[in-house]
């Protein structure tokens, strides 16, 4: 047998023994240090921080992470277009193909839609003989959602198709996963 202590969950009681065979005064010695030790264990444990430990819910702040301008954003086309079926300003979906990661952690998801515009369109003119009638459509990726919800500002080189010039003409087709490269327009804080 040896010493053996019992410490409530409210620290109000302490309980220890001694075992017979030790000399009493080196018990007593034993059983002081030890309930000292105890005690300052207890005193530690109340005044602890756990939200600090990881798991532990708490109201930790936020953690913004600064989205750079100039960072790339990698977009696809998610539907085929034809300069025969839209007019300019049509809005144009595109989805980001990879994860944007600022030191380890995602502020834009891939899979998340990226908003885009028609900018120009030139319909085919059927019957024409001059060459320059042939179909022409001009589109670029304007802004996509972060994690946190926001509308990200984005800039990208517009992205001009022709049709087929020869032979009657035909109208200009951006294939469904045409890719697109944007840039982030302005610094921004994303919530990670």
């Amino acid at each position: 047998m040896g010493t053996s202590v019992l410490l409530t969950a409210t620290n109000e009681q302490i309980h220890y023994k001694i075992e017979k065979n030790y000399i009493i005064k080196k018990s007593k010695v034993m059983s002081k240090s030890f309930l000292f030790r105890a005690l300052m264990l207890a005193t530690a444990l109340v005044s602890f921080n756990f939200s600090a430990v990881p798991g532990v819910d708490s109201e930790l702040p936020p953690q913004l992470v600064v989205l750079r301008a100039g960072t790339a954003v990698s977009v696809q086309l998610n539907d085929e277009i034809s300069s025969d079926n839209v007019e300019v300003g049509n809005a144009v979906e595109f989805t980001v193909r990879s994860n944007v990661t600022v030191n380890g952690k995602v502020l834009i998801a891939a899979g998340s839609i990226a908003e885009g515009w028609v900018k120009d369109v030139q319909k085919t003119c059927e019957g024409c003989k001059k060459k320059d009638r042939c179909g022409k459509l001009v589109i670029t990726v304007e802004n996509v959602q972060s994690v946190d919800g926001q509308r990200v500002n984005l800039r990208s080189i517009p992205h001009t198709v022709k049709g087929n010039c020869c032979c009657g003409g035909g109208p200009a087709v951006a294939k469904f996963g045409t890719v697109l490269s944007a840039r982030v327009v302005n610094d921004i804080k994303i919530d990670a």
